[in-house]
């Protein structure tokens, strides 16, 4: 019992760092931009510790489950110069996607700091066949093909491909484009099925890809390339659950995210912060969402704002905000009860 609750804490520190990292994002533009910041708090609920710095009241409170980067004038008319709504335009827009910028910066620095343990990396050219491969030749795929695309699904590495073709056509026929003899070129049908024997029980597709050793910009290469991996699979499960192949019941909300999270960090070090880059670019993505309540849905406005060259109503943009902020609320309810009914 004790164990579980060390690491659930562990599981709320690490996501409350992730929140504290936007919401400094957020105080840290503001501040440079010269708007008035009144509040911050790092963590939710009540508050342990308080203290004013300059204009500032910095307060930390119990639950390590968010925070808050609180500016004067931020959905109401202010006579203050200083307020976010009497900012310049260009200072507005820094400041509101300075907290997703701060989400990919952290994501993208913990996949570098991760891709130190990994001296090798499997690129996506074709080093051999297994035996019994049969989709080779002119027309298939040869040795020193390297892999561009499939099926439209844009490859970097050879852990790619498995995704690529688990997202491919449902036939078992993918179209590849290739880079073969220095020219690019696209081979179209090619039969591809997880079957194939490869020893040890194994099954798979039969394909083995070079590897290379990694540099210092091998290493920086690697860490960009995950962190757009991640982009893509969150903005790939929106398409999902768009499109009806997700659910809403298969969402998690904070408590699912903290379970697994907890789950995760018993596995070792690298399962954790792996998952934690994943969840702030997570967090990054979803925040740029034109959805009321979001950062999204303030720049949205602000876009339209600069369109038309003239401030929206304030107090429409207010009542705007709050009914994307209730409804975003029924929301985190709806799938917290759904996380606590798949925890008991």
């Amino acid at each position: 019992m004790l164990a579980n609750i060390f690491w659930i804490v562990i599981a709320l520190l690490g996501f409350g760092l992730l929140i504290m990292a936007h919401e400094f994002g957020h105080c840290i533009a503001a501040k440079r931009g010269g708007v008035q910041v009144d509040e911050f708090w790092i963590g939710m609920g009540p508050k342990l510790l308080q203290k004013q710095v300059g204009e500032t009241t910095y307060c930390l409170c119990l639950l390590p489950i968010g925070g808050a980067c609180v500016m004067s004038g931020e959905d109401q008319e202010s006579d203050n110069p200083r307020a976010f709504g009497n900012a310049k335009w260009l200072t507005r827009f820094i400041i509101l996607v300075a907290g997703v910028v701060m989400n990919f910066i952290l994501g993208f620095v913990i996949l570098l700091c991760l891709s130190w343990n990994i001296q090798q990396e499997a690129v996506p050219v074709i080093a051999q066949f297994a035996e019994g491969f049969s989709s080779q030749g002119e027309q298939g795929l040869m040795e020193g093909d390297r892999i561009l695309k499939i099926d439209g699904y844009r490859i970097f590495t050879g852990s790619d491909v498995s995704e690529g073709l688990r997202r491919g056509a449902s036939d078992g026929k993918f179209d590849f484009v290739l880079e073969r003899d220095g020219q690019k070129i696209q081979v179209n049908g090619v039969e591809l099925a997880n079957d194939l024997d490869l020893g040890d029980g194994r099954k798979g597709y039969g394909l083995y890809f070079e590897v290379e050793d990694l540099t210092l910009t091998g290493h920086l290469r690697y860490a960009l390339v995950l962190a757009v991996n991640d982009i893509r699979m969150v903005w790939h499960s929106l398409g999902d659950l768009i499109t009806g192949a997700v659910g809403v019941d298969q969402l998690s909300g904070p408590v699912g995210v903290v379970a697994v999270t907890a789950q995760t960090a018993q596995a070792g070090a690298l399962p954790f912060w792996s998952l934690l880059a994943f969840i702030s670019i997570n967090l990054g993505v979803m925040n740029l969402l034109p959805i009321p309540g979001l950062d999204g849905g303030r720049i949205l406005f602000l876009l339209v704002e600069g369109i038309r060259r003239k401030p929206l109503d304030r107090k429409l943009e207010g009542y705007v905000n709050l009914a994307g902020l209730c409804a975003l609320f029924a929301l985190i309810l709806y799938v917290t009860g759904q996380d606590i009914m798949r925890l008991l």
